[in-house]
């Protein structure tokens, strides 16, 4: 990556995200305005259990352009995923992307009995909600 380096950070978190289903997001956005020599900031919250029309504002959020060679970090934050997923924006000397991770397997800290009890537990939430 070098200088002019111009990023899109909807396209980056689309690409990132593949199939990933979007449960929620918490995002922080810094823009330098050089004529008004500020700093802005505004943040935008997916909330669990959004509309469509909401993810749509979300994208419509991210779908900005960026210099990925210079300056500092223009999105921080987090998105939760189904299933064990979720995302991180990252940043290394002005280059930013987009990390998924996958929760650890709870069987690797805890016996098969409490697992068990949580799995069984999601299961007749479910079952509740679709009545």
């Amino acid at each position: 990556m070098g200088y002019n380096d111009i990023r899109n950070a909807k396209n980056e978190f689309l690409s990132a995200s593949r199939n990933l289903k979007v449960i929620s997001a918490n995002i922080d956005s810094f823009a330098y305005d050089d004529e008004y020599d500020d700093e802005r900031h505004t943040n935008f919250i997916l909330r669990p259990l959004h509309t469509k029309e909401e993810y749509e504002d979300f994208l419509k959020f991210l779908d900005h352009d960026y210099d990925s060679g210079y300056g500092g970090q223009n999105l921080h934050g987090i998105v939760f995923c189904e299933d064990g997923y979720w995302m991180a924006r990252c940043e290394y000397d002005g280059a930013e992307w987009w990390n998924v991770y996958n929760y650890p397997d709870m069987r690797e800290y805890f016996d098969d009995v409490d697992v068990l009890k949580y799995e069984r537990s999601k299961k007749l939430k479910r079952i509740e909600e679709s009545f």
